[in-house]
C-alpha cells in the first residue's frame, strides 16, 4: 500500500488520468445499465395506476395532516408517473387582522389552506414476492396558500399565492397475503416558492403508514377465470 501511493505521488499526472478514467468508465458502464433497465421497463406491460394519499406532517410546530389522490401509468410494475392533487385538512387556526367594510380594524378566527396538483415519477429498486422497496424522486408540487374566515355570514379569503413544492421520498410495502399488505412512506417537504403573505413555515419530515389493499391481485383471486382476471 505505501509503495502504491508513493507511485501516485511520484506520478501525480498519471495518477490524476488513471482516476478521471475509471470514474468516467465506471459512469458510462452504471449509464448504459441504467438505459437497459428504463428500456426492458418502458417496454413491459403498462397499466392505469390511482391511489388514495394521506400523510402526517407538521406546518411550523403544528401537526398537519395531508390527503392527497393520484392518478397515473405503472410499466412492468417498476415504474409510475402521473399526475396527484393534495390538500391540507384545514386543522389549523389563526387570529388574522383586516378592515372591515366600515373602514375599522377587525379581527376574527381563519383557516390555514393549503391545495397543490403535483407532478411525480416512482421508481421501484427492489422487488421479491413480499417486499417492495420504491424511491419517489421527484414529486413537484403547484398551488397556493391562503387563510379562509367568515364575516357577516359571508366567506372571505386573505392573503392568497402562488406556492411551489418538492416533495421527494421512499416507500416500503410488505404482502402479508396475495391481496393484502402494510406500507410506510417517509419524505419531506421543500417549499421552493413560499407565500409572503403567510409567515407559516411548511417545510417539514412527511410520513405514513398504511395498510395496503392490493385490488387487481383480489380481482384475479375472486374471479380466476375472468377476461380481466387472466390478464392481471
Amino acid at each position: 500500500m505505501r509503495s502504491l501511493f508513493l507511485f501516485f505521488s511520484a506520478n501525480k499526472n498519471y495518477g490524476k488520468n488513471f482516476l478521471v478514467g475509471a470514474l468516467l468508465l465506471i459512469s458510462i458502464h452504471a449509464n448504459a445499465q441504467w438505459s437497459d433497465t428504463i428500456n426492458k421497463i418502458l417496454h413491459g406491460k403498462i397499466f392505469p395506476t390511482a391511489s388514495f394519499d394521506s400523510r402526517n406532517s407538521f406546518i411550523s410546530s403544528s401537526r398537519a395532516h395531508i390527503w392527497g389522490f393520484k392518478v397515473g401509468v405503472d410499466f412492468a410494475g417498476r415504474l409510475q408517473g402521473g399526475i396527484g392533487y393534495n390538500r391540507h385538512d384545514n386543522n389549523l387556526k389563526k387570529d388574522i387582522y383586516f378592515i372591515n367594510e366600515t373602514g375599522v380594524r377587525d379581527s376574527t378566527f381563519a383557516r390555514l389552506h393549503l391545495s397543490y396538483f403535483s407532478f411525480y415519477i416512482r421508481y421501484v429498486y427492489y422487488k421479491t414476492k413480499q417486499w417492495k422497496f420504491s424511491v419517489m424522486p421527484y414529486q413537484l408540487g403547484f398551488g397556493n396558500s391562503r387563510y379562509r374566515y367568515e364575516y357577516n355570514g359571508k366567506e372571505l379569503v386573505a392573503g392568497k399565492r402562488f406556492v411551489v413544492l418538492y416533495e421527494p421520498g421512499i416507500s416500503v410495502s410488505f404482502k402479508i397475503f396475495q391481496w393484502l399488505g402494510l406500507g410506510a412512506d417517509i419524505g419531506y417537504r421543500f417549499m421552493l416558492r413560499r407565500n409572503p403573505a403567510i409567515p407559516e413555515n411548511f417545510n417539514s419530515p412527511t410520513y405514513s403508514f398504511s395498510i395496503n389493499i392490493y385490488w387487481g391481485e383480489l380481482f384475479k383471486l375472486t374471479f380466476p377465470e375472468s377476461k380481466w382476471g387472466k390478464k392481471l
